[in-house]
């Protein structure tokens, strides 16, 4: 899968090039890299890993801050991905109730912001949450606000 999927990209960067575009890798349970049967220490050198293998500013990681709490510490991740990361997906996991509302799970939210600027990070974010009428978007928004940013 590794060598396949880098060979794959290797393809389609000269399109996203011409485009402007950037081919993000997510970090997602489906065991590719990361053990979804492991523990919650795992580190990000096996991503880390395979972006440099690419060696492309085309292509970085969609770094999923939720889908990643149940592996490991997600700011430590941030740290080792550093420069790589384009682009977050924000949502929350508990060991005791699962993917929840942002700042209901595990998350080490001080510690990501901190992790974020570290490495600079100034792209763009996106909720991975359900949605729902306006007062739940406001919701949203207010923890976006408060967990992502720590505005009070």
């Amino acid at each position: 899968v590794w060598d396949r999927s880098i060979e794959q990209i290797h393809l389609a960067i000269p399109l996203a090039a011409k485009l402007g575009i950037h081919i993000l890798i997510e970090n997602v349970w489906n065991g590719f890299l990361y053990d979804p049967k492991g523990d919650n220490n795992q580190t990000a050198d096996q991503l880390a890993k395979y972006l440099d293998e690419i060696n492309s500013p085309w292509v970085g990681s969609y770094f999923d801050i939720g889908n990643h709490q149940r592996f490991g510490k997600p700011a430590e991740w941030i740290r080792t991905l550093g420069k790589r990361i384009v682009k977050l997906d924000v949502k929350d996991w508990g060991k005791s109730n699962g993917f929840c509302k942002i700042g209901d799970g595990d998350v080490d939210w001080p510690d990501v912001r901190t992790a974020l600027g570290e490495i600079g990070f100034t792209g763009w974010s996106t909720a991975e949450v359900g949605g729902g009428k306006r007062d739940r978007i406001k919701e949203i928004h207010d923890r976006m606000d408060k967990y992502l940013l720590g505005k009070s």
